[in-house]
């Protein structure tokens, strides 16, 4: 049997309701609102698609292997959004601010799937082996303000800062 867009919306909604995702972070359906604003689409054959429109031009095209994936990639981008916003009201300034996105993702993803929770926490440990967690940033930018609005060259006070608060080593 196909899945319907009608389908769809519903599983979504329901989801939605769950983790008290925005109505604005959800996809539209069947068409782009563009703007960058997911939507989704299933062809004639019943293959799911979702897609990301903005200024007119497809940026992303993710092909979906069955509606457990559809649904894994929309609430992907709602529940990264919903992250964002909670690690912005919640910053901790000598800490990543990965750390409480990553952290907050996973909860939520994991709230409405227990593999999707599992699922994002192996795309967070891929990304932070090459992009490891940097708890000095925020120290060692201001430390280089700091020397620069003194006067010392931005690229010298650049190096000064990652001497006195090193930048983390990639795995």
């Amino acid at each position: 049997m196909k899945v319907t867009l009608d389908d769809i919306k519903i599983l979504i909604d329901n989801l939605a309701l769950k983790i008290n995702a925005p109505q604005n972070l959800l996809p539209t359906y069947g068409q782009s609102i563009d703007g960058a604003h997911p939507h989704i689409e299933v062809d004639k054959n019943g293959q799911l698609y979702y897609v990301i429109v903005e200024r007119g031009q497809e940026l992303k095209r993710d092909f979906a292997a069955d509606t457990n994936d559809l649904l894994y990639r929309v609430f992907s981008g709602v529940t990264f959004s919903m992250a964002v916003d909670f690690e912005l009201n919640n910053r901790i300034d000598t800490e990543d601010c990965r750390r409480q996105m990553f952290s907050k993702q996973q909860e939520l993803l994991a709230t409405l799937d227990k593999g999707w929770g599992t699922r994002i926490e192996k795309e967070h440990q891929w990304i932070l082996r090459t992009h490891p967690f940097d708890d000095l940033a925020s120290i060692r930018a201001n430390y280089s303000k700091q020397l620069t609005d003194t006067g010392t060259e931005s690229w010298t006070a650049w190096n000064e800062a990652c001497k006195k608060y090193p930048l983390p080593k990639s795995s």
